[in-house]
């Protein structure tokens, strides 16, 4: 393992470098001093933009299509190559020519570069889910994703590893856990939404209250993701929160970050056989759902990369919870929601007067 230290001679290209994580990881390294490139397919969007005012170079670029990819006479020799560009639907007709194609054609271009470092984000979905006997799951686990996203991150990981294989370069691979904080409403607006009574939720909660997952702060991930390229790892590894939750301990910390414990009892009472069949669930809830009964965990061990980095998560869920909570209500973000709940918060607040 070769160390890289960050400094203002760095180059690093990161493809998707102003989606939600490479946004993050592009803000932290052009803090750091780095110079950074961006490839990504909208050039135009806000975080491109801003990423571009801070500093950043920012290129369109699809990997999906091999016409849409810039030439490398337009791109400037880097040290390292990270590659988090991909279509992250659970199921897509688009998700092998983005995800397993896409990867292929940023490895070419990362050898016509003569890039030394490839840096793959990866998804937990490539391993698939656990039992309760199984969790939590090793690097070294056989894979059994239980999506079509799942499969083609599996897939794309084996293109990476082989590449990495090569004399004179480096491959890292990182499977990468439940990411939210700032800048994302994953699986916080349908549990608002649950919580305020929007969205149906009590006939899948006898299914979905046990299941577990791992959170994963967006800063700890950065944080991360940073230490083992400083440290020159390779390989594949978990990078994951290290809080596993159930849903139901998800809902219960943010129902009391928002004053509505009140609402648990509501999604949590057995139902009667009186009301109606729900129309349907939120795709954040739909996602947790997958698997089998019995194998239905996304709980993973990170201890191969804590050992070679330390460890990188410092934000809990409930204060990783107040934090993006705070960045929606200032950024003005899931208005309607906000103010529903506030609303609530200021009747209760004259009830009790």
């Amino acid at each position: 393992m070769e160390p890289i230290t960050i400094t203002s001679k760095t180059h690093v290209i990161i493809s998707g470098g102003a989606g939600f994580i490479g946004s993050h990881l592009s803000t932290r390294l052009l803090k750091s001093g780095a110079r950074v490139t961006i490839l990504t397919r909208h050039v135009q969007a806000p975080r491109a933009v801003q990423l571009a005012q801070q500093g950043a170079t920012v290129i369109p670029c699809d990997f999906s299509s091999p016409d849409l990819i810039p030439a490398c006479d337009k791109l400037p020799a880097a040290d390292v190559f990270y590659h988090l560009a991909a279509d992250v639907s659970v199921s897509s007709p688009k998700l092998w020519a983005a995800n397993v194609d896409g990867t292929q054609r940023a490895l070419d271009l990362t050898t016509a570069l003569k890039i030394p470092y490839f840096v793959f984000a990866s998804s937990i979905e490539a391993q698939g889910l656990g039992s309760d006997q199984e969790i939590p799951l090793r690097e070294e686990q056989s894979c059994r994703p239980v999506s079509d996203y799942g499969i083609s991150k599996a897939k794309a990981e084996e293109l990476v590893s082989n590449w990495g294989n090569a004399s004179g370069r480096r491959a890292l691979i990182l499977r990468i856990g439940n990411v939210y904080g700032p800048g994302s409403a994953w699986f916080l607006q349908p549990s608002l939404m649950a919580l305020l009574g929007l969205s149906p939720l009590r006939h899948a909660w006898s299914q979905l209250q046990h299941r577990v997952f791992q959170p994963l702060y967006i800063e700890d991930l950065t944080e991360g993701m940073l230490r083992a390229v400083g440290q020159g790892l390779t390989g594949l590894y978990n990078i994951t929160g290290e809080e596993p939750v159930t849903v139901s301990g998800y809902l219960h910390a943010l129902a009391g970050l928002t004053g509505m414990t009140d609402r648990l009892s509501l999604i949590q009472a057995p139902l009667t056989g009186t009301e109606r069949p729900a129309q349907g669930i939120a795709p954040d809830f739909a996602y947790v759902l997958m698997g089998t009964p019995e194998r239905c965990h996304r709980s993973y061990d990170n201890t191969k990369l804590r050992t070679k980095i330390g460890s990188y998560a410092r934000w809990s869920l409930s204060r990783g919870l107040a934090s993006t909570l705070h960045w929606h209500q200032t950024s003005g973000a899931l208005p309607a929601l906000l103010q529903a709940i506030r609303q609530r918060q200021g009747a209760a607040s004259c009830t009790s007067h």
